[in-house]
């Protein structure tokens, strides 16, 4: 009978072999225990992880559309807010106008213009509204407030529109000596060119505006505003405006309609010419609301844009869905399986370290 040994070295090295194998499918059988998806999904899929890997390309696409939908959601719900303030303010102005009606009250007049002031200068900040640092009614020049302040000190706005009457009144043949000595026909002149410079129809012309002769008065002294509105792609094939601009017909008009007011409607002014005033004021006010490119105009554009993009965020929900579901199906693991074979991973590591205990005890000392 022929005997043989076996060394306590070589038990040792192929212990220490199995629990490195068993650490390592440990770290892999935690990883997927907690990530729920496999730990090497190329070993795992194969030839099929081309196509996982266009899944999660997809969703990322998705993902990213769906965050420019909802910040074109945000904007176009701000600008909506924003006509609807405005729309407001047209309204108090031309209650204000129905109320004075042909009164030479100097107390009425100056409440009048008082409702004036105050609407201009609660439109400009609408107008200057901005969403997360971007200025919704500037068009593309999105870093630019839109709208200038009427009533700031040294505005370029205000003087133009001092520059307009003076120069007006000066070059009138006769000259006219003074705002107050203005007539009925003399007072619609003046509204007429001025309207026309604020819708645009008429240049400035120079003088009286050095070196600006053939531009627009609005976009000059009044609006840094861009006439193109900002876009956004809400789908692959699908670009919508995410906004409006301060340039449209609607916000010039109320900018006219509440300035003439505000500056016309004095006291010691003829009294005809007064009343022309008012006249333009309600009727221009009316424009600014109904009439073409109007505030409420650009309230139902915005309305249908945010429909779309609406729409087109429960469509890329909807299309998520799916491909997270695909790509789950190929790269999910089953959370109980992988905890199972966590566990029973465990116990053999218990097991190899404990064997592993015994084999160091071993010793010729205890048999001798």
């Amino acid at each position: 009978m022929k005997t043989s040994f076996i060394s306590t070295l070589s038990i040792q090295t192929t212990m220490r072999n199995s629990i490195a194998g068993v650490q390592r499918e440990m770290v892999k059988a935690n990883q997927e225990a907690v990530t729920r998806k496999h730990a090497d999904l190329g070993v795992t899929l194969g030839a099929s992880t081309s196509r996982a890997l266009d899944l999660s390309r997809d969703i990322t696409r998705i993902e990213s559309l769906y965050n420019t939908a909802s910040l074109a959601t945000q904007r176009l719900e701000s600008a909506e807010l924003s006509l609807s303030k405005m729309n407001d303010l047209a309204l108090e102005i031309q209650s204000a106008i129905l109320t004075l009606g042909n009164s030479t009250d100097a107390t009425s007049l100056a409440t009048a213009r008082t409702t004036m002031q105050n609407s201009l200068d609660a439109f400009t900040s609408f107008a200057n509204t901005a969403v997360q640092g971007e200025y919704i009614f500037a068009g593309i020049n999105t870093d630019v407030k839109p709208m200038q302040d009427y009533f700031a000190p040294g505005s370029p706005a205000k003087a133009a529109f001092d520059t307009e009457l003076n120069y007006y009144m000066s070059s009138h043949v006769p000259p006219i000596p003074s705002m107050s000595a203005m007539t009925e026909d003399q007072m619609n002149g003046f509204l007429d060119d001025l309207e026309a410079k604020f819708n645009g129809t008429t240049p400035l012309s120079d003088p009286p505006h050095p070196g600006l002769g053939g531009e627009d008065l609005w976009t000059t002294y009044f609006s840094s505003a861009s006439d193109e509105n900002m876009k956004s792609r809400i789908s692959q094939v699908e670009v919508v405006d995410s906004s409006t601009n301060a340039n449209s017909a609607g916000m010039r008009n109320f900018a006219f309609a509440s300035i003439i007011s505000l500056e016309l409607l004095q006291p010691n002014m003829d009294a005809k010419a007064r009343e022309a005033v008012s006249s333009r004021t309600r009727s221009v006010i009316a424009e600014a609301m109904n009439g073409v490119d109007s505030i409420n105009q650009q309230r139902t554009m915005v309305g249908v844009y945010t429909e779309r993009v609406s729409k087109a965020e429960e469509r890329l929900e909807a299309q998520k869905d799916i491909l997270v579901k695909g790509l789950g199906d190929m790269e999910n693991v089953d959370p109980e399986e992988a905890a199972t074979r966590l566990n029973t991973m465990k116990t053999l590591l218990e097991t190899a370290y404990t064997v592993t205990a015994k084999i160091q005890q071993l010793s010729l000392a205890n048999f001798l």
